[in-house]
């Protein structure tokens, strides 16, 4: 039999464990993340500022019509009170009164500008 005192292993015939690594945090995770966010965050402005300029366009798009609307309306009152300055020019009692009522208001009426036609729309500056 052999010396016990010669052997290298320990008593009860376990070996010993090997010794431990240190190990620190891995930069994996971190570094993950941090990549994933600098894709995301860009991607997810994008899809922001798409979806704003979408509701934009269709904002100016239905503000269009009630812009030519109201040019119109703009005209065309334009057009009456002209036509209602002509009148108390000629001696129209009524026409006086309006045309006096809209003066103490601070309403001046020209009544020797050329009839009115309709503003420029922007579908009009497209056109041309």
């Amino acid at each position: 039999m052999a010396d016990a005192s010669s052997t290298s292993a320990p008593t009860g015939g376990f070996d010993p464990a090997p010794p431990r690594r240190e190990f620190g945090y891995s930069p994996f995770l971190p570094l993950l993340l941090l990549v994933v966010a600098a894709v995301v965050w860009p991607a997810f402005q994008c899809y922001q500022l798409v979806m704003e300029k979408q509701g934009l366009a269709t904002l100016h798009t239905n503000q269009t019509k009630q812009f030519e609307d109201a040019g119109k309306l703009r005209t065309q009152l334009d057009n009456l009170a002209r036509e209602t300055a002509i009148l108390a020019d000629k001696g129209n009692p009524g026409a006086k009164l309006i045309v006096g009522e809209l003066a103490k208001r601070g309403v001046t009426i020209n009544p020797n500008a050329p009839p009115a036609t309709a503003p420029n729309t922007p579908a009009d500056k497209a056109a041309k």
